[in-house]
């Protein structure tokens, strides 16, 4: 009788231990199978890889359970029915009193809808002054915006990127981005284990019963709950060097002719080109870049790195290399120089500054560039080729 007890105390021994691996293990695939797309949304709209997985991994049980199953939704997103307009799921026939979940054709479709629903979102702006590598801030972050009710969603999400290495894939993203600002600003902890192949683990993984209960103990973590967004605490007074995310309400004056330099022949060509440790313009928002991002006539511009094409920008602006190109005016095979403004926006039809005084080597499309106006526009304003008009003239900008 007691070999009998005893073989059936080690069976369900043998049994829970395996459950609990299996856990762990799949939480591993999951990542495997879903690493790529978070860093290619990472690449796109500038939300952490290692947030984007983390939540992924918290909201639905490393996609195991039933809204991830029959909706393919990874993050909980509710239906909030005043915008959206897609499928719906429900885990029950009682609609009156369950929760109405987003429901997407494909799990990539749910990864993408999370990307838009935190970059085209007001109460997260200040996430992305953030460095795309900080996840302890971005975590923070979205609890202080109201991502989530439950108190310990900031450690919960910390515990998994650092329990699973996730923060290994947003430091990929940013040297593939060339952004070494980000890397510098926060130093990468050393791993315990590397989880580049997740399959086939070096060592015997740490048993976790749940995804969501990846906090170290003694803490205890909530079953994770639908995403309903809750009331974000007042947004703290920005310090004196930090830009503050709402622009002032009154439109800063644009610079002077004094304020900005002279036309710079490269290549052959004039590009207006700017100081990037000294802009003369007031800086902006733009949801798709870490870069800095200033306005110039009420259009929002970036200042070009060495390396930069039209394409590569173009990509991680979230638009065409067609209309990058049209926006400043490019209708050859020319790139970016080190230091060119590159707008990315349609320039005004507008300008508070009436005339230009044409100095040596001014051609149109630099005269359109420095002062943020179509350069359509500049050419009807004035008639003829510049050739026209000597040195000391003044051409039309925003004049009538």
């Amino acid at each position: 009788m007691k070999n009998i007890m005893l073989s059936i105390i080690l069976c369900l021994g043998i049994c829970c231990g395996f459950a609990q691996y299996s856990m762990d293990d799949q939480i591993y695939d999951y990542i495997d199978a879903y690493k790529d797309l978070a860093m290619q949304e990472m690449e796109l709209y500038k939300v952490p890889a290692s947030i984007t997985l983390a939540q992924a991994i918290y909201s639905s049980k490393a996609g195991s359970n039933k809204v991830a199953k029959e909706a393919n939704n990874h993050f909980g997103i509710m239906c909030h029915t005043s915008e959206w307009t897609g499928e719906t799921f429900y885990e029950t026939d009682n609609r009156s009193s369950d929760y109405c979940y987003r429901k997407y054709k494909s799990v990539a479709e749910s990864y993408r809808d999370h990307s838009l629903f935190i970059s085209q979102r007001s109460r997260y702006v200040k996430l992305f002054y953030f460095p795309i590598t900080d996840y302890k801030s971005w975590a923070n972050g979205l609890k202080e915006a109201g991502y989530s009710a439950n108190p310990r969603y900031a450690d919960t999400l910390i515990s998994i990127i650092e329990k699973y290495y996730l923060m290994h894939y947003d430091r990929k993203v940013a040297q593939k981005m060339g952004d070494t600002e980000a890397l510098q600003s926060v130093a990468e902890p050393k791993p315990e284990r590397i989880t580049e192949t997740p399959s086939a683990p070096a060592t015997k993984p740490v048993a976790v019963s749940e995804p969501e209960k990846a906090v170290q103990e003694p803490v205890s973590v909530p079953t994770p709950q639908p995403v309903v967004e809750t009331k974000p605490a007042p947004a703290p007074e920005p310090k004196k060097d930090e830009t503050p995310v709402t622009p002032p309400a009154k439109a800063e004056p644009q610079p002077t002719e004094a304020a900005v330099p002279a036309p710079e022949k490269v290549n052959g060509r004039n590009v207006f080109i700017l100081d990037p440790y000294a802009v003369p313009f007031k800086e902006a928002y733009y949801p798709y870049t870490s870069r800095p991002v200033y306005e110039n006539n009420k259009t929002k511009f970036i200042i070009a790195k060495a390396g930069d094409t039209y394409q590569k920008l173009a990509t991680s602006m979230q638009m065409s290399e067609k209309n990058l190109r049209l926006y400043n005016d490019v209708y050859d095979e020319s790139e970016p120089i080190e230091d060119e403004v590159i707008y990315l926006e349609m320039k005004s039809t507008k300008s508070p500054v009436e005339h230009h005084k044409l100095a040596e080597g001014d051609t149109y499309r630099y005269i359109a560039q420095r002062y943020g106006v179509q350069l359509k526009i500049i050419i009807k304003r004035n008639s003829g080729s510049l050739s026209n008009y000597a040195i000391g003239d003044s051409i039309c900008i925003g004049c009538k």
